[in-house]
């Protein structure tokens, strides 16, 4: 489903746009506002609706910028993976309820705020002022009304307001910047004891009373769920490509139809990205000489790429910003104009845009060319004989399922029509069959479908597909002796974990006395390991992994406290930590990028303390979701 989009090359683009269509189109388009009446709503937040009509332009807007940057390849699978309508509802409560708050506190924008704002914004400027006739057939272009679009704008500088005040008394200081670069730049080893679950089970002997009471105990959840037996007839899309032909005329014909959706290759160009982040005024006054220093640093010649890894907040930093190749129609259009007004090594100058100051760089053009009806010959053939298979095969499968339903069985109809039959082995929710891949359209079909049964026909990738049901398997606890070795081993693994941890605590308690690992192990005949040194913030630990334990921040260990309070665990082992010898952060680093340390803490605080006050308005609210419309395809 979400493979397609995991494994493209350009794989940054959904991260991006995710983000930034819904940006363009809530923020700087606005969500489309219409006044009209409409009995269908969305979400309520605190009695103020949110209609179908107002959420269904903002994800129409979303989801016809999807498909420019996808080209075609956007499916409703697609879709539903990406969760866009439930990321839009969420920012649209959201901004509701900043909204609201903003309002209920006086700090609702003014004219002359949004005058003022309009009258700034570079989209709307001609030779660096602000043209009404420009600003006019933007918006026109884009389907939006004025009034409507001034309303959002206004709606969007209330909200800004709302931010600044929370955010200005967000502070850290050096000491405090300072002493969090100690810790998490500290190194650290530790001596261990891994103590394997397993070593404990096999130890463990089980009585015929305690494996009975446990299948008594547990029946719901040893019960076997649904599972079903397929027989299904298959119509291969190439089986019929053979038979079907392509005429001339058809070739003009979808040449001079597709000319411009399909074969006009747009000017394309090789990107590297940097973002400055803003999330307030004070933010934004500090952000631009930051975006200025930039800029003049790669074009006096350092290294771009260099530039991103350190200074910018996206995850294509760590790729040195590389965006890859970009086409015309994929992005915003203020961002697009700025870059393909640049030549090639040239680098744009700052654009605030409301995720912050995006700084980009052309590496390389391919110019824009109209591949000629000779050149498209190939592709359309293949697509028009593709199209022809399809239908052929529809043809065919609509007409053995007249006679499936009948009565005749579908080896026959296999072998009358050259289809394709197989039969499944058991399938439970969840379960995929090879052929047939995540197709969900046809398990739910498949689970629905009871006694003889004809499905309707499946559109695959591939294929059309018709199914029945050949055996069905109801929900059932199963008889104690065929699922006596999964109880055996379940009560062997829990009380082995039960074991394992009474002897680490017994290790920790000699250990708080002894103070030597090494030598507690010796005297208990278990071996003691070391980790080697890392940095102490490591979200996992050499040759031992993530502890649970240490999930709320970093392993509390040093020279005042060398013995840990309790023992670490994991699914499979009990580990007892003793820490060894450590290396100090390196200070003189931390004075060289103090700067840049003190403005990530900041930002990063920033962001906590924006995220509990949303969760707070949130937690106060009275939302109400139309989960229907939601689940809708």
């Amino acid at each position: 489903m979400l493979d397609f989009l995991r494994k493209r090359k350009r794989n940054w683009i959904i991260i991006f746009f995710l983000g930034l269509i819904i940006l363009s189109f809530i923020v700087f388009y606005g969500a489309g506002k219409l006044h009209e009446p409409t009995s269908v709503q969305v979400a309520e937040v605190n009695g103020e609706a949110i209609s179908q009509q107002e959420f269904s332009l903002a994800y129409e807007r979303a989801v016809d910028r999807y498909r420019q940057i996808l080209k075609g390849s956007l499916t409703p699978e697609m879709l539903k993976g990406l969760n866009l309508k439930g990321s839009l509802l969420e920012e649209m409560i959201r901004n509701k309820l900043v909204l609201q708050e903003a309002r209920s506190l006086g700090l609702t924008a003014t004219d002359e705020d949004l005058v003022q704002h309009l009258s700034q914004a570079p989209e709307f400027q001609v030779g660096g002022r602000f043209n009404k006739e420009h600003y006019l057939q933007i918006l026109r272009a884009n389907q939006i009304l004025p009034a409507q679009f001034e309303a959002d704008q206004r709606d969007q500088l209330t909200m800004q307001r709302l931010y600044g005040v929370v955010l200005d008394a967000v502070h850290v200081t050096e000491a405090e910047v300072r002493d969090r670069y100690r810790i998490d730049q500290e190194k650290i080893d530790l001596s261990f004891v891994k103590l394997p679950i397993s070593d404990f089970a096999v130890q463990v002997k089980l009585t015929d009373d305690e494996v009975q009471k446990y299948y008594e105990r547990n029946k719901e959840s040893l019960k076997e769920p649904l599972r079903i037996q397929l027989e299904y007839l298959s119509y291969p899309f190439e089986k019929f490509l053979a038979s079907a032909d392509v005429s001339d005329k058809e070739i003009e014909e979808y040449y001079q139809t597709h000319r411009e959706d399909k074969f006009h290759n747009r000017r394309e160009a090789k990107v590297r990205y940097i973002s400055v982040p803003i999330t307030d005024e004070d933010q934004k006054k500090g952000g631009r000489p930051r975006a200025d220093e930039i800029v003049n640093a790669a074009r006096a010649g350092k290294d771009f790429g260099q530039l991103a890894q350190s200074a910018s907040n996206d995850p294509s930093a760590a790729k040195g910003g590389d965006l890859g190749w970009v086409a015309q129609g994929q992005l915003p259009p203020p961002i697009e104009k700025v870059i393909f007004a640049l030549k090639k090594g040239e680098v744009s100058d700052p654009i605030e845009t409301p995720a912050g100051f995006q700084i980009f760089k052309v590496e390389d053009l391919k110019e824009e060319k109209i591949q000629s009806l000779k050149e498209a010959t190939p592709e359309i053939v293949k697509t028009l004989k593709s199209e022809k298979a399809k239908r052929e095969a529809a043809k065919v499968a609509d007409r053995d399922r007249e006679k499936a339903l009948s009565g005749v069985d579908f080896a026959k109809l296999a072998q009358e029509s050259g289809a394709k039959v197989a039969t499944t082995g058991w399938l439970g929710s969840g379960d995929t069959v090879p052929e047939i891949g995540d197709n969900q359209e046809f398990y739910k079909t498949a689970f629905a479908l009871s006694g003889k049964e004809t499905s309707p026909l499946i559109e695959g990738n591939n294929a059309y597909y018709m199914l029945r049901l050949k055996e069905r398997k109801e929900p059932a606890v199963p008889p104690l002796d065929s699922v006596r070795g999964k109880i055996e081993q379940a009560v062997k693994e829990s009380k082995g974990y039960e074991l394992a941890l009474q002897k680490g605590k017994a290790l920790l308690d000699q250990l708080k006395k002894e103070k030597d690992l090494s030598k507690v192990a010796q005297a208990n005949n278990v071996k003691v390991d070391e980790t080697g040194f890392f940095p102490r913030s490591a979200p996992q630990l050499p040759k031992i992994g993530e502890l649970a334990e240490l999930r709320g921040g970093p392993i509390p260990l040093s020279t005042q406290k060398p013995v840990p309070e309790r023992v670490y665990t994991q699914k499979d082992a009990v580990y007892v930590l003793a820490f060894k010898g450590s290396q100090p952060a390196d200070m003189q680093q931390f004075e060289r990028d103090k700067d840049a340390l003190m403005k990530q803490a900041l930002a990063e605080s920033r962001q906590r303390t924006m995220a509990k006050f949303l969760d707070s308005l949130k937690a106060k609210a009275q939302v109400k979701v139309n989960n229907s419309f939601l689940e809708e395809s």
